[in-house]
């Protein structure tokens, strides 16, 4: 379920430790908190039902994304681990809960955005490009849905 006031979804919103701990229990005996404690998880962010963020150290980090669909908490991680859930990922879920007011609200920069004129927008889009060709595809690609998108997107 949605929280309208700032579009995260109130089972993240709603994340207790507890919760987490039986996570890290499942997935490493609870030693995935003495890793959270010693690794550090940067460019976190949260939008609508999706944590994301790089989770490691200065020799190694990953990419982690968790989705919320109910109850049920999916991941993905450039570790590879087999599990559902890799203890990358429960550490970014630790870092939810304990430091969540540090996580970026994609939805907030989405409204900025919004406000922006087209001149200003230009240049930014112009500046991505030319910083990463790769991003082209993107702006010639035509607007469709994640497949695990909540609802749909109120800035298209």
């Amino acid at each position: 379920m949605i929280n309208s006031e700032n579009n995260i979804v109130s089972e993240l919103l709603d994340l207790k430790v507890t919760q987490v701990e039986t996570f890290d229990r499942d997935i490493t005996a609870g030693k995935t908190r003495e890793y959270y404690e010693s690794c550090e998880v940067t460019r976190a962010t949260v939008f609508r039902n999706k944590l994301s963020g790089k989770v490691g150290n200065f020799i190694q980090n990953f990419d982690v994304e968790i989705t919320v669909h109910g109850n049920e908490f999916v991941s993905s991680c450039t570790c590879n681990n087999n599990r559902q859930i890799c203890k990358h990922a429960v550490a970014l879920l630790y870092a939810w809960v304990f430091d969540g007011g540090d996580f970026l609200n994609v939805a907030h920069v989405l409204e900025e955005i919004n406000k922006l004129d087209k001149s200003r927008l230009m240049d930014i889009i112009k500046n991505m490009i030319r910083y990463n060709p790769n991003l082209v595809d993107i702006f010639l690609a035509k607007d469709k849905l994640d497949w695990d998108e909540i609802d749909s997107d109120p800035f298209i």
